[in-house]
């Protein structure tokens, strides 16, 4: 099956590189413009449904899609982006300086972290597991869209490619053009993904 992770509306944070977390923030001024650009990839691919974190951002984004595509949205509360508590709204650097150990440890092993009046990033990515394979059974659909937000796109992303946690920080970095999975990957295929081109 074919898998589109589809990253949340830019918006200011996220251009600063600052942890979204839960926070509502609006699109960014281009945010929407950007999205319709993805359209053109994503069309023709099979998609039932877009399923989408229950925050606005992520709800926009899926709503804005699906008109597009002439496509349904639903949202799905097992999408919902880590909550960084405390860090929300910090850079790196604010983590390096502020946390160090746990900076050190999002990126070794992220999947230990906790962060200060947030969600453990450990039990996090068991839910976004748990809702993938309920979500990839071979009698289900035969191509999945899914909206989120960066930290839950990563990790989405490595547990359908099967890569290691460590890979999660990075990959949250990345994530903000639509990625397409095939599911489950050929052994040749194993943690090779593409991300549509900009138009």
């Amino acid at each position: 099956m074919k898998i589109a992770l589809i990253p949340c509306a830019r918006t200011e944070w996220l251009d600063e590189g600052r942890l979204l977390g839960r926070v509502e923030l609006p699109p960014a001024p281009a945010a929407d413009a950007e999205c319709e650009q993805w359209v053109k990839e994503l069309r023709g691919l099979g998609w039932q449904q877009i399923l989408h974190a229950p925050d606005e951002l992520a709800t926009h984004t899926a709503r804005l899609l699906g008109r597009q595509l002439v496509v349904p949205t639903k949202v799905a509360d097992a999408l919902a982006e880590v909550d960084v508590g405390l860090w929300s709204g910090l850079t790196e650097e604010d983590l390096k300086s502020r946390y160090a150990s746990a900076h050190r440890e999002l990126c070794e092993a992220p999947l230990n972290v906790n962060p200060p009046g947030g969600e453990s990033l450990g039990d996090a990515d068991a839910r976004l597991k748990a809702f993938l394979k309920k979500h990839t059974r071979r009698d289900g659909p035969t191509a999945l869209a899914l909206v989120l937000r960066p930290l839950s796109f990563a990790m989405a992303w490595c547990t359908l490619e099967g890569r290691a946690p460590s890979d999660v920080w990075e990959r949250a970095r990345q994530a903000q053009r639509p990625v397409i999975i095939e599911f489950p990957p050929g052994p040749a295929a194993r943690g090779r993904s593409r991300t549509p081109k900009a138009a």
